[in-house]
């Protein structure tokens, strides 16, 4: 008598699929249409975003912020990095490529002398190739970090994946020209690799010093989690970075660094400046936008600060089963991101899509727990309230909402041991 089991009639599994609960059902219909609708949008957007490059005269103030990072690659090729941190010069060589510095304005450039690497060699090329090089290659590894975060094995992982590609926060980045796209990517990987491969996760958040406002809570995660090849890795990266950027430079370079972060924090982290501050989705930014002294925006921001970084340190160091995984790591220090620097605006929502790929991941394979929806709409949707201005700019606050929901119920959703769903499963008269 042969051991293997003749194959599985149709009918059987017409009748499996029309066992699965209306409500399974229904969540797969709905995540292909919500799947379909965002890739329609962004596909959409990339049309509208061709028309609006040609039909402006000269360069396109969308993406405009790409014209702070090619001047001051354009400057590094030049033989003066150093410039890229001073105003006159850095000003002077935005005004000759925009030819209208009244209407443009300074776009200053803030960032450490090793990611002068990178803004060279964009500015290899002219602009406009670069601009598009630009959010091609950073969008392609968001979408490839996101794809290898979606276990391959969840229902419906093309319609989710889909429904990132359609992301809000992603034509917000690319509305401004932003790097929002590589910092995603970079903390994407982080999480992917962190189990199989802990020094190219260590990699990926060394590289993310770039920002470093962005990475003030990955050192003590990494620690409260024992990630300790992660963390020397990620030291190692950061270590390597400052003297390849000192060997090229010379020394003289980070003083003209350190110089402009203070003239930074001075002229526009602190004056009162509702036009720019409005841009802002901290705690710091909603404060000064709505009036409050400096005292009190550095007070809230701070208690915030400590309030997230406690909450995440407290569930690593309990140990329990579901903050041991490291993309459960990976989504939790990109949920607490938002909460741990006075300094992000609107095209920084992009990391969101970290923890909210995780939720999405573990609620579909284990079951939705109460709220978990409601706070991944939110999220979702935070790039298009944070544009809404009624009531005094009131509505900007429910970004700092969401986000704070989202991080609360990934921390949860840590701390528990998930059983998996009997309906995951086939009847075992059908297996």
């Amino acid at each position: 008598m042969s051991a293997i089991e003749p194959p599985l009639p149709v009918t059987a599994l017409s009748s499996f699929r029309a066992a699965l609960p209306p409500r399974r059902r229904i969540q797969a219909y709905l995540l292909r249409f919500a799947g379909a609708v965002a890739l329609a949008a962004f596909l959409s957007f990339c049309v509208l975003w061709v028309q609006w490059q040609m039909a402006s005269p000269g360069v396109s103030k969308i993406s405009g912020d790409f014209v702070s990072f090619w001047t001051a690659g354009k400057l590094t090729l030049e033989g003066t990095p150093g410039d890229a941190y001073l105003k006159g010069p850095h000003f002077v060589l935005q005004a000759e490529l925009t030819g209208d510095p009244d209407n443009w304005g300074y776009l200053a450039f803030f960032y450490p002398p090793f990611f002068l690497f990178v803004c060279a060699a964009f500015a290899l090329l002219g602009y406009f190739p670069a601009l598009c090089l630009w959010l091609t290659t950073t969008f392609a590894a968001y979408a490839a970090a996101l794809r290898g975060l979606l276990p391959r094995d969840i229902p419906e992982r093309n319609a989710v994946w889909a429904l990132f590609l359609g992301y809000p926060a992603v034509m917000v980045n690319a509305g401004f020209g932003q790097n929002g796209f590589l910092n995603t990517a970079l903390l994407g990987g982080a999480a992917m690799w962190l189990d199989r491969r802990p020094a190219l996760a260590g990699l990926c958040l060394g590289c993310l010093s770039y920002k470093p406002q962005l990475g003030v809570i990955v050192p003590l995660a990494l620690l409260a989690a024992r990630r300790w090849r992660c963390f020397a890795a990620a030291c190692a990266t950061v270590l390597v970075l400052a003297a390849m950027a000192t060997l090229v430079f010379g020394a003289e370079i980070w003083p003209a660094f350190v110089t402009n972060m203070g003239l930074a924090r001075r002229s526009w982290m602190e004056p009162e400046n509702p036009l720019y501050h409005q841009f802002w989705i901290t705690v710091f930014g909603a404060v000064r936008l709505h009036g409050g002294s400096l005292a009190w925006a550095y007070g809230l921001q701070t208690a915030a600060t400590v309030a997230a970084a406690s909450s995440l340190v407290g569930v690593l160091l309990l140990g329990r089963a579901g903050a041991r995984s490291g993309r459960a790591l990976g989504a939790a220090m990109a949920a607490c991101i938002p909460f741990c620097s006075p300094f992000m605006l609107e095209y920084d929502l992009m990391v969101l899509a970290v923890p909210m790929a995780w939720l999405m991941s573990e609620g579909l394979c284990n079951g939705f727990r109460r709220g978990e929806i409601v706070a991944l709409c939110a999220a979702y949707f935070a790039p298009v309230m944070f544009k809404i201005t009624l009531f005094d700019d009131a509505i900007k606050l429910g970004v700092i909402v969401a986000a704070a929901l989202l991080f609360a119920v990934v921390l949860r959703r840590m701390t528990a041991k998930d059983a998996p769903l009997a309906l995951a499963r086939a009847p075992p008269q059908a297996a």
